[in-house]
């Protein structure tokens, strides 16, 4: 028997073992989370503790970190003593080898490969055992019911499609399917010419995918003349913009926003009750928003995102820095959810746009100040093409007047007060980047050229 053939009973005979009674715990949490906040945190306490312990006796880049910060394993036991550890950055993981991030007693070839897309430039090697991805899942599946999803939905997932790695085996969820639960299609944005036909035929329950991809499966199924029906839509991947969430809120639909990363799935989704904030998953990860000097910011403000994972043990993520921006939330949601929250999520941190006076300028200020003139537009791409200069590259939904371009240029140069010169260029489209993902921002020197409207 090959080892391919194999594959399946071996992955289930290993996952008792290796999940242990803390992945069984956090598994039967991804169905009823712990509702009094002295429970969770004793509970992530622990979870730290073993995390840390495990990955610097397996891990050389956590033995590292830890005499980096001058720190041993005694000396992390709780969620509060892990800030003794250093902050970790893209650079730093990309100049540590594989081999170092992994931990020894895993074999390689059991592990899946998770990287991020390099859209940033920087992609990054992740990698996670079948088990670990499975419950990482769980908790995204999770989110889903917290929106209605039910077991015999038709889910059509959208994305920019990419290779799947051989070793993920779905022999479970193709059983699960052939007993008419968890049905799922998975849809190409972008190489399937027939997406509008094929999603309207598959007749879904509920839309999943990222922005940009939902926002072109609406403009396909306007093209055509095709509509679906689906409950509820969910987004993820992307920033999600005003312009995006019109396109999509064609498909007829409540949409619900998530925030996730490669690095560690799902970090956090949209209230469903309408609380206005994001529930953090806290029962997978530590989530710190920190200010400039790696400190916790106050409720309402905003900060660079820092990640630990929970539960990945064959390629450990502590205080990782995301490159993401966030306003941190209150503690607990006011819809009454056991969850931590955040108030908004406002893109990447490398988008900052570097001013002649040194300062450098987040883009999100300005979309929030044009936000209530993007009725006209149909997608956009804000660029710096110099230090005192920024350039709304828009294609637009309907005629845009003079006057109409006028009212959002004086509501950007009001939010910019004389930082930097701001004007609105009507463009017949916009690159995506080689992802597949939209580029909401581009900084200066990342600039790509669109062609203006004669």
């Amino acid at each position: 028997m090959t080892t391919a053939r194999r594959r399946p009973a071996a992955l289930l005979a290993r996952a008792p073992a290796e999940l242990g009674a803390s992945g069984i715990a956090a598994l039967r949490l991804t169905v009823r989370p712990l509702a009094e906040a002295a429970d969770l945190a004793r509970w992530r306490d622990a979870c730290v503790a073993r995390l840390v312990e495990r990955a610097h006796a397996r891990v050389p880049f956590v033995r590292r970190l830890l005499e980096r910060g001058g720190v041993t394993p005694r000396d992390v036991r709780s969620v509060s003593a892990l800030a003794a550890l250093p902050v970790t950055s893209r650079r730093d993981v990309q100049e540590a080898t594989v081999v170092d991030r992994t931990a020894c007693d895993v074999a390689a070839e059991w592990l899946l490969d998770r990287s991020t897309s390099g859209s940033t430039g920087e992609r990054v090697t992740v990698k996670r055992t079948w088990v670990e991805e499975r419950l990482l899942n769980a908790f995204r599946w999770r989110a889903l019911r917290d929106y209605g999803y039910r077991a015999r939905d038709r889910r059509a997932q959208v994305h920019f499609l990419s290779g799947e790695d051989p070793r993920d085996d779905q022999s479970l969820q193709r059983l699960a399917q052939r007993l008419g639960l968890l049905r799922r299609r998975v849809f190409d944005a972008i190489g399937d010419p027939a997406l509008a036909d094929g999603v309207a035929a598959f007749g879904p329950d509920v839309v999943t995918g990222m922005a940009s991809a939902l926002a072109r499966l609406a403009d396909a199924l306007d093209v055509r003349g095709s509509r679906v029906r689906p409950r509820f839509v969910v987004s993820g991947g992307e920033l999600l913009t005003t312009p995006l969430r019109d396109r999509i809120a064609r498909l007829g639909a409540p949409i619900h926003d998530t925030y996730g990363c490669n690095e560690v799935n799902l970090i956090a989704w949209q209230c469903p009750r309408g609380a206005g904030t994001y529930h953090v998953c806290d029962d997978a990860l530590l989530l710190e928003v920190l200010g400039p000097d790696d400190r916790p910011v106050a409720v309402g403000e905003p900060g660079e995102v820092v990640v630990t994972s929970l539960h990945a043990h064959a390629m450990p993520v502590l205080r990782y820095r995301l490159g993401d921006v966030a306003v941190r939330g209150p503690d607990r949601c006011p819809c009454g959810a056991p969850f931590s929250t955040l108030l908004a999520i406002g893109g990447r941190t490398f988008d900052t746009f570097p001013l002649e006076n040194g300062v450098a300028l987040h883009p999100w200020e300005i979309l929030a100040a044009i936000d209530a003139q993007l009725g006209w537009v149909r997608s956009c791409q804000m660029v710096q093409t110099a230090r005192d200069a920024i350039e709304l590259r828009v294609v637009p939904a309907a005629e845009a007047s003079p006057a109409v371009v006028g009212r959002m240029e004086d509501a950007a140069r009001s939010a910019l007060a004389g930082r930097a010169r701001f004007a609105v260029r009507l463009v017949e489209a916009i690159e995506a980047a080689p992802s597949g993902k939209a580029r909401p921002f581009v900084a200066l020197g990342g600039a790509d050229n669109a062609g203006t409207i004669a």
